[in-house]
């Protein structure tokens, strides 16, 4: 009689523990499913945002806009100078050595 009630007792605690474990399973398994919902929505996202980039960023869009609400145009030939026309850096003056460098 002691083993039957022993018996019961045991499968009663691994019934409780198997449903414990099935409980945090799908637990797991809804917050899995939660992530890669998130994780899709924000790839669209990022993919609606590139392709809006794309479209505000299109060379014949700038220059239009530019033309028209900065008054912009391309630059003429005549304002380009030559690389000879522009002055080289003078070089730094030395500065006199003290006793603390010791770069010799």
């Amino acid at each position: 009689m002691r083993i039957v009630i022993l018996a019961c007792v045991a499968l009663g605690l691994c019934g409780s523990g198997l449903y414990m474990v099935k409980r945090s399973v799908d637990a797991r398994y809804k917050e899995l499913k939660q992530l890669e919902y998130t994780i899709t929505t924000a790839e669209d996202r990022a993919a609606i945002l590139a392709a809006e980039w794309a479209y505000l960023s299109r060379p014949d869009r700038i220059i239009s806009l530019s033309s028209s609400l900065l008054s912009m145009r391309p630059i003429e030939p005549d304002r380009i100078l030559p690389l000879d026309a522009i002055p080289l850096r003078r070089p730094a003056p030395a500065r006199p050595k003290t006793a603390g460098d010791s770069n010799d």
